[in-house]
């Protein structure tokens, strides 16, 4: 038999190294949260910027209508006055 047919049992890992890679696992834990805090905090700001940016936005369609309707209103009551003349 060679080598390769009998595998040797590896050894259990000393609790020191196993504390180290608990440890390195709980920092990777934390960095991972807080770049969601941070993920979540930049989409938080995206959707108040977006929201706004409709606000104004709805704001200006509200008074462009406002000054159509207006305007087509004074150009009916022109026509109508020109026609009754």
């Amino acid at each position: 038999m060679s080598e390769g047919d009998n595998p040797q049992p590896r050894p259990a890992p000393a609790a020191d190294e196993l504390h180290w890679g608990i440890s390195y696992l709980r920092e990777d834990i934390q960095d991972l949260r807080q770049q969601m805090i941070e993920t979540n905090r930049r989409i938080d700001e995206t959707s108040r910027l977006l929201s706004q940016q409709i606000a104004e936005t709805n704001k200006r369609i509200d008074a462009h209508f406002i000054w159509t309707i207006g305007t087509l209103v004074a150009i009916t009551s022109i026509l109508i006055a020109v026609i009754k003349l």
